[in-house]
């Protein structure tokens, strides 16, 4: 992908006998120069780190165990939901992690609670709703699987969508080996993430893979008698904002904490599914939200 598009010699003459303008934006009583975002296929290149290893290394980031051990030939894969929040947001959620830190009163290097809003540059991350498990594809599995998902979400019929959150909470791991603290989501009036989630549920069970909160329904289905009915799997979406190794004092109490509502009214938005593979991600973009009264 180019990073710079460059125009003809004609046209570069026509600049060159133009000042430059520069666009100003007004930041309280400073000026600075506005530069464009930056295209997300761009950041995508660069959303994760070169892995230097393939053994498991914890010290290398954070005490952090790798979930899926690294063998030839197989390909790590992880689809999902992707915001990044703006500076005002991020700043909203770096105060909701701060009062989390405070409150229970962290005092171990192992309970230390650590931001997911940015890595250790201070460069700031997406956040993401994660779709499935952590798969592994073979080589010759990769580009089916990438065709048969883009079938699916797009016979799902999601469209471009908005989401808010809802509360706050711990959750673990399946090893309960690190704890996350997590912004729980509402449900949509068309139940949007629902219909995504059964979309790649499917074509997991499709290759094999393990599927994303349906186990959960199945383990308490018919299991025992005074089992209590599973959660909708929607309900279990939730984006994760920071991490601990420990199980910090307010995850035992397993209920949701309550969040300020600068947060609760957030509009959190969704145009495309991710899909990473390996070191490589693909966007496969949603629909547009249809205007209403429109017949198609």
């Amino acid at each position: 992908m180019a990073l710079v598009a460059y125009s003809d010699s004609s046209d570069t003459d026509k600049e060159d006998a133009q000042p430059t303008k520069k666009r100003k934006v007004r930041d309280g009583a400073k000026s600075k120069t506005a530069l464009p975002p930056l295209p997300s296929t761009f950041q995508d290149l660069y959303s994760s780190t070169v892995r230097t290893s393939t053994q498991d290394d914890p010290s290398l980031h954070g005490g952090r165990r790798r979930v899926t051990l690294h063998i030839e030939g197989n390909w790590p894969t992880h689809v999902y939901l992707e915001w990044r929040p703006n500076p005002e947001e991020a700043q909203l959620l770096a105060g909701l992690i701060a009062a989390q830190y405070a409150h229970d009163k962290v005092a171990s290097e192992q309970s230390k609670i650590h931001s997911l809003l940015q890595n250790d540059l201070g460069v700031s991350l997406p956040l993401h709703v994660s779709l499935s498990r952590p798969l592994v594809l073979r080589t010759e599995q990769k580009d089916p699987f990438l065709d048969r998902l883009r079938n699916v979400i797009l016979a799902s019929g999601v469209h471009i969508f908005t989401v808010k959150p809802n509360g706050l909470r711990w959750h673990s791991n399946e090893s309960n080996s690190r704890y996350f603290l997590v912004l729980g989501l509402e449900r949509t009036q068309k139940a949007e993430m629902s219909s995504l989630l059964t979309a790649c549920n499917r074509v997991a069970k499709d290759f094999d893979q393990p599927l994303l909160y349906a186990e959960d329904a199945n383990i308490a289905k018919g299991k025992r008698k005074d089992a209590k009915p599973p959660a909708p799997a929607e309900a279990k979406c939730h984006i994760s904002i920071a991490w601990s190794l420990e199980a910090p004092p307010s995850s035992q109490t397993g209920e949701d904490i309550p969040i300020p509502s600068a947060i609760a009214e957030l509009d959190i938005p969704f145009s495309e599914i991710k899909v990473r593979i390996g070191q490589d991600v693909t966007a496969v973009p949603l629909p547009a939200a249809r205007k209403k009264g429109a017949l198609f």
